[in-house]
């Protein structure tokens, strides 16, 4: 069977795809019942949901929407809209979908049958977010339209959803602080500290985000949320998705290559910066922000003598522990804009070499400047 769904990625998604991954074609011909409400085939919805999150590549969806025309069954279908109310039904939530853009197949409304929820909504309760969804098109009851999908995004009223950034990506990436993981065994810190499969969709999604904005939009928006630099280290819960502006040395700037060929047909992203830069406030703690693109003429490199002076608005991503020769280190990871670099600043700041060299040249001229004073005050006197 996972050679069959590994092959979902290169085909088409229909109806013959829903069969494969239920392996029962009886229960797709259940499901597709008109007269059956869908909360009678709960177990066949949570077993075609569950599979849907775990085994469809994104790129299978990507690949799949078609919106000029009423869907059929097993068409997968892109739908956007304010999400109104949410359930929890066996292994499964139970959505109820307010359609922008008028009615699907006779619907203003739909029916959307999920695998997870944002952590943060709450069930039972009216929930008025917007949201969009991939969803495979099941039937429709009573002109209700009904979908069967792996996952919502949200977009709330934030700053960070009004730029369309899917919020409920952050759920998937586990965010805690390094003194946790003395209480973690091997694999939970692996998941937790390292960058894994679970990262790819938030952070190139939000590198594109964030990058797209225009200059200035988000040193700007920096202003409105209090920060200490050492909530990247002590607090990474409260500071993730908030803006901050950072100002200090930058000691090693790399490019980054990205071989993967899905991120740069979903993201646009081939290669990005990795910035490890100091502020007086992290003491010696490396800060790590990744950028898309440099300021014209900024340098890169990693050399022992490397210094470079910038400022930099960015957003919280987690904590990071990575291996050096000297063993394992932690550093906050941002996700940036291009940061503003300060060449005059590096300028204006001689190395300790210039300083003697500087210093010894002055003392000299001191000495002869007397010497000659002496001489003239002598001669003056004959």
């Amino acid at each position: 069977m996972s050679v069959l769904l590994f092959l979902l990625s290169f085909v088409l998604f229909d109806a013959e795809a829903v069969k494969i991954l239920l392996d029962n074609e009886a229960a797709w011909q259940r499901l597709g019942d008109v007269t059956v409400p869908p909360e009678q085939d709960i177990e066949i919805l949570a077993d075609l949901t569950e599979k849907l999150a775990r085994w469809v590549p994104q790129s299978v969806w990507k690949k799949n929407v078609d919106v000029t025309t009423p869907p059929q069954r097993g068409d997968v279908v892109r739908l956007e809209g304010i999400m109104i109310f949410a359930k929890q039904r066996d292994k499964v939530y139970h959505c109820t979908m307010a359609l922008n853009g008028g009615a699907l197949n006779g619907g203003t409304v739909a029916d959307v049958f999920v695998a997870s929820l944002p952590q943060a909504w709450k069930l039972g309760v009216p929930i008025q977010e917007r949201a969009a969804v991939f969803g495979v098109y099941v039937k429709s009851y009573k002109d209700t339209p009904v979908f069967a999908a792996p996952a919502i995004e949200w977009y709330p009223n934030t700053w960070l959803g009004n730029l369309g950034f899917d919020v409920a990506l952050f759920d998937h990436v586990p965010v805690s602080r390094v003194t946790e993981a003395e209480q973690n065994d091997e694999e939970t810190n692996y998941r937790t500290f390292k960058f894994t499969e679970s990262d790819r969709e938030p952070f190139y999604g939000l590198l594109r985000t964030v990058s797209a904005t225009p200059a200035g939009w988000l040193e700007e928006e920096t202003k409105k949320y209090p920060f200490n630099v050492t909530d990247l280290f002590n607090r990474p819960h409260e500071t993730r998705g908030k803006p901050v502006l950072l100002s200090g040395t930058a000691k090693r700037i790399v490019s980054i290559p990205v071989t993967d060929s899905e991120v740069h047909r979903l993201f646009g992203v081939d290669q990005y910066y990795q910035i490890f830069f100091y502020t007086e406030q992290s003491r010696g703690n490396p800060i790590v922000v990744c950028v898309r693109s440099l300021p014209e003429g900024m340098p890169v490199g990693d050399a022992v003598d490397f210094a470079e002076q910038i400022t930099v608005a960015a957003v919280p991503y987690k904590l990071w522990i990575y291996e050096t020769s000297a063993g394992q280190h932690y550093a906050p990871v941002l996700v940036g804009r291009s940061p503003i670099w300060h060449p005059q600043a590096a300028a204006k700041r001689l190395p300790p070499e210039s300083v003697t060299t500087f210093s010894f040249a002055a003392f000299f001229t001191l000495i002869l400047i007397w010497f000659a004073c002496r001489f003239w005050s002598r001669r003056s006197r004959i």
